[in-house]
């Protein structure tokens, strides 16, 4: 097998994947490409942002509630770091600016909708 030595990671990026929040940049690559280490890393990482962010989220946002399933981690996910930073330690709505509110709620309503429409039927 040829390796393009165009695309090979250097030590230094490789480095930077051990740590969480890098690895996370690495979201969108072939996640086979890593190892099952760093798979496993990156599930932990979910699974503490799910911890810290859906107990948060259900408190700055409007009903319906999200539910235990409810993605909330994406939030962790550079393409909400902007959100992130916005929301800040917040824990309740009115410690939120209206356009974070809002754009909280969008972000809310728009998963909960795809998660919905991408369930399963189930027909009896």
């Amino acid at each position: 097998m040829q390796i393009d030595h165009r695309f090979a990671m250097t030590p230094e990026d490789w480095t930077a994947v051990r740590e969480p929040r890098k690895l996370l940049a690495h979201v969108a690559d072939d996640p086979w490409d890593l190892s099952l280490a760093e798979r496993s890393e990156l599930a932990r990482s979910a699974a503490t942002s799910q911890e810290r962010w859906l107990p948060r989220l259900r408190q700055l946002v409007e009903p319906p509630l999200p539910g235990r399933d409810f993605p909330a981690f994406l939030l962790d996910l550079p393409p909400f770091s902007r959100l992130q930073a916005e929301v800040g330690d917040a824990r309740r709505p009115s410690e939120l600016a209206t356009a974070t509110a809002d754009e909280l709620q969008r972000f809310t309503d728009h998963y909960r909708a795809y998660l919905s429409a991408s369930a399963p039927l189930i027909q009896l």
